[in-house]
């Protein structure tokens, strides 16, 4: 079949030379003119057009492909229009010019045209090879390590195409508006093109990503260039709406570039991500049938990826998912520590090594943040309260102590409290760091003394210290709410709460600015988890 398809390639672009050196050199000329033009006009808006269709449905696997090639296909319409109209009268030339130079015309148009269709049939969902063509994908045979995958093409229309355009990217028609040269900004677009289709099942997984499905919440560098990126993904990443399946080769750490350089593109080697026991776990790529996954029944996922650039002066500008493109917010000011590092190469850790490895971006928190007033357990009335705790007019809690019972029977509507006030211009946003979840830092207490902080940190680096807590029984809660005069330290924390042979559940309240963005929970140098939360209003 791998032959077929070569004759196909070499079939097509051969007919293509034949027919307009029979046309004339003038004639070849100006059609491959125009087929260089609307390869760039389609190259150009393909991407723009391909993110604002894409919406989290079936189609979202094919608008890549289909975008490419529609554009160009209409792109060359119109200009071999606009060119017969313009040009009625052909040029004599002989007719050996006719025949050499006509035809050399004619198979650069060609291998333009069946370069981009080739690479537009990349972007479309189907099997992850094309009568026996692979591409680049992973190699079966050698870890899973990326590469040209099977035979090498005849007449690789598809690499010479995407050269040939990037080269352009950063000389003649070099975009001088959005400064975003196709060259430095999405290289190597041939091997994406079959990169994001090398999915589980042979092709069956979803190959786009809609640009509100995930974010980069955090990055640390580590020595020799080591790269850990972390990613919150949310339901819309998942494929076809079930559980997120990650293979190495669609994911690509892009270099910073200037000039005419070309950056260096980079995969993930391997991943951490959460099990079903609550804990965090090391994978490596080294399979074709490894895939970074999201944890079953949960909507929002945080997986980091760890990149082995080797290359200590290595910049990245931004990572690229399924071909969506992810901005990356500043590196971390904390160092991969050499035993993370080790971890994340493979290395199994002792028990003593785990506390000191502890990960800088620390754990994937998202789904323990909470940004509301609300208590979600409790259902009582204000009758009966205890003068130990005051609320509002609005029936929120704004200040003191309160040991209660979850829920009251025959509650009123109108004598319900509600939650938790918050000031104005504010949000209350809960973390559950109950011992076993991943906000937890009861395994760091020992390394801690009372006076260290405990905090939240928006992405603008301002901190935000608890106003409160409450703990959480079965039939029982305490409620110990203090906004003025918030928990400076740990040694404020009933920490036997969290050390406790049966400990309960404890979440912490915050008071946060209206809408910044939640990015870290730190206790004193630790960081304990990261996440990606923005603070609503104090009723959401």
């Amino acid at each position: 079949m791998f032959i077929i398809f070569n004759l196909i390639i070499l079939g097509l672009v051969g007919l293509i030379a034949y027919w307009w050196a029979n046309e004339g050199l003038f004639s070849a000329f100006i059609h491959m003119v125009c087929v260089i033009i609307a390869g760039a006009i389609a190259i150009s808006i393909w991407e723009p057009i391909s993110m604002a269709m894409l919406r989290g449905g079936n189609f979202d696997n094919y608008a890549w492909g289909i975008v490419l090639i529609g554009v160009f296909t209409v792109s060359l319409v119109i200009l071999r229009v606009t060119a017969d109209k313009l040009m009625k009268s052909n040029v004599n030339f002989p007719s050996w010019a006719n025949f050499t130079f006509g035809s050399l015309c004619g198979a650069s148009a060609g291998v333009i045209s069946i370069g981009i269709c080739l690479i537009g049939s990349g972007f479309i969902q189907s099997t992850n090879e094309i009568f026996g063509y692979r591409g680049t994908g992973r190699d079966e045979s050698n870890k899973a390590m990326i590469g040209k995958v099977g035979d090498p093409i005849w007449l690789d229309v598809a690499s010479l195409t995407a050269s040939f355009y990037g080269t352009l990217s950063v000389g003649t028609f070099r975009p001088d508006i959005s400064g975003t040269p196709l060259l430095q900004y999405n290289p190597n677009i041939d091997e994406l093109s079959t990169l994001v289709r090398d999915t589980f099942g042979g092709g069956k997984g979803q190959l786009s990503l809609t640009p509100d499905a995930a974010k980069v919440t955090s990055v640390a560098k580590g020595e020799n260039g080591l790269f850990i990126v972390q990613v919150t993904f949310n339901s819309k990443a998942k494929d076809f709406g079930g559980q997120l399946g990650l293979a190495s080769s669609q994911l690509r750490l892009i270099g910073a570039a200037s000039g005419t350089q070309k950056p260096k593109v980079h995969y993930p080697f391997s991943w951490k991500q959460e099990v079903d026991d609550g804990t965090e776990h090391v994978f490596i790529y080294d399979d074709v049938s490894h895939y970074a996954t999201s944890v079953p029944g949960r909507q929002e996922t945080g997986i980091k990826f760890a990149f082995d650039t080797k290359d200590p002066n290595f910049t990245p500008r931004f990572l690229q998912i399924r071909g969506t493109r992810l901005e990356l917010p500043q590196l971390s000011q904390t160092e991969v520590p050499p035993l993370v590092a080790m971890q994340y190469k493979g290395r199994q850790l002792t028990d003593e090594e785990i506390i000191e490895a502890r990960d800088p971006l620390g754990k994937e928190i998202q789904h323990l943040v909470d940004s509301t007033s609300k208590i979600r357990r409790l259902r009582i009335s204000t009758n009966g309260l205890p003068g130990t705790i005051e609320y509002d007019e609005d029936l929120f809690f704004i200040e003191g102590t309160l040991t209660t019972k979850w829920r009251q029977s025959g509650i009123s509507a109108a004598l319900s409290i509600k939650g938790i006030r918050a000031d104005e211009g504010t949000g209350i946003v809960q973390v559950d760091i109950s011992a076993g979840k991943s906000a937890s830092f009861r395994d760091l207490i020992s390394l801690l003394s009372e006076s260290d902080a405990i905090e939240l940190i928006d992405t603008n680096g301002r901190k935000y210290p608890p106003i409160g807590y409450y703990v959480s029984g079965e039939k029982r809660m305490q409620l110990s709410l203090t906004p003025s005069t918030p928990i400076r330290a740990i040694g404020e924390l009933p920490l036997h709460i969290l050390t406790a042979s049966h400990p309960k559940d404890m979440i912490l309240i915050f008071q946060v600015t209206l809408g910044e963005w939640i990015q870290e929970l730190r206790v004193g140098d630790f960081t304990v988890g990261t996440c990606n939360v923005e603070v609503g209003s104090k009723r959401r």
